[in-house]
């Protein structure tokens, strides 16, 4: 690590990460969902 980060931004970052994984692993959920659920329907 070139740059120290004190405790507030590095608690900060990892908050921005685990809340941006979270979206993504949401948006890939329902959209596999909207696959399963609609699939047969566009078929």
């Amino acid at each position: 690590m070139a740059k120290h980060l004190s405790r507030e931004e590095e608690k900060r970052g990892t908050g921005n990460v685990l809340m941006w994984g979270v979206v993504i692993i949401a948006m890939l959920f329902v959209s596999l969902m909207a696959v399963f659920v609609l699939g047969p329907f566009w078929s």
